[in-house]
C-alpha cells in the first residue's frame, strides 16, 4: 500500500516484555553508550533498571530495561518509517553482550494513535461516525427512546486477526480533547477523527530475534493500514 496523507499527529510505541535480565544492572552504561551512538540519539540517562535514549524533545525515545524493552516515536512521517527505526534498533540489541537471541517474550504489542483533521462540523463527522461506522438499529432506537438525540459517540472494540489481538478506541474528536491523548502539544484540527489501535500477543515462550522483528514490523504496518482505510471511510466523500 503506498503511502498515504500524513495524519496531523502520531505516536507509535512498541513495547517487548520479557523473562527478567540481570545483566541489564552490569552492561546499563555500556548498552546506552553503544545505542546512543549507533541511533544517532543524543540523550540518554540511566533510571535504576532502566536505560533511555532520547532525542532532545523527546519526539524519539527507546529504552531497555530488566524486563521491557521498547521504541516510541512522535509523528512518524510516513507508515514503514516506525517498523523501518524498530528493526534497525532491536536488531542492534539483540546483537549486545548480555542481552540474548532469543529471549523469552511474555508479551509484545504495538500501540498506535491518529489524529486526522476533518473539514467540516462536529456534528457532521459525528452523523459519520454513525453512518459508516457504528450504525445504531432501528431497535437500538426505539430502546433508548424517540426523544433522545445523540450529543456524541465513542467506539472500543476489541478484535483479534491472524497477527494476535488488537483493542481500538474511536471517535470524532474537537480541539481541546486531543491533547488529553497526545504526548506533545500539536496545532490539532478544530474538527478531527481519533483513532487509537493496540496490537498484542503473549506467546510466553523463547523467542528468535528474527521473528520478533518480524512481529513488529506486521503489527506497526497492521496499526498504520488499518487506521488510513477507517481514515478513508469516514473523512472522504
Amino acid at each position: 500500500m503506498p503511502d498515504q496523507p500524513t495524519p496531523v499527529a502520531n505516536e507509535i510505541l512498541v513495547e517487548i516484555r520479557y523473562r527478567p535480565n540481570a545483566r541489564v544492572l552490569d552492561f546499563r552504561g555500556t548498552w546506552a553508550k553503544a545505542i546512543s551512538e549507533f541511533m544517532e540519539l543524543p540523550q540518554w540517562q540511566i533510571v535504576e533498571n532502566r536505560i533511555d535514549i532520547f532525542t532532545e524533545d523527546r519526539s524519539f525515545r527507546a529504552f531497555v530495561g530488566f524486563r521491557n524493552a521498547g521504541l516510541g516515536i512522535l509523528d512518524s512521517p510516513n507508515r514503514s518509517y516506525f517498523p523501518d527505526q524498530a528493526t534497525k534498533l532491536f536488531r542492534f540489541i539483540f546483537k549486545l553482550e548480555g542481552f540474548g537471541d532469543p529471549i523469552f517474550v511474555e508479551r509484545l504489542g504495538v500501540r498506535a494513535k491518529f489524529c486526522d483533521a476533518f473539514k467540516g462540523t462536529f456534528e457532521e463527522l459525528r452523523d459519520r461516525f454513525v453512518d459508516r461506522y457504528i450504525t445504531t438499529t432501528d431497535r437500538a432506537k426505539a430502546a433508548i427512546g424517540e426523544d433522545a438525540k445523540l450529543v456524541d459517540i465513542g467506539a472500543p472494540l476489541n478484535m483479534a486477526d491472524r497477527l494476535g489481538n488488537f483493542n481500538t478506541m474511536s471517535g470524532p474528536m474537537v480541539k481541546d480533547q486531543f491533547p488529553r491523548f497526545f504526548t506533545k502539544d500539536e496545532l490539532f484540527p478544530d474538527v478531527g477523527l481519533f483513532y487509537d489501535i493496540d496490537y498484542s500477543v503473549k506467546p510466553e515462550r523463547e523467542t528468535s530475534g528474527k521473528q520478533i522483528l518480524t512481529q513488529i514490523k506486521d503489527f506497526s504496518l497492521a496499526c498504520w493500514d488499518r487506521h488510513e482505510r477507517i481514515r478513508v471511510l469516514l473523512l472522504t466523500d
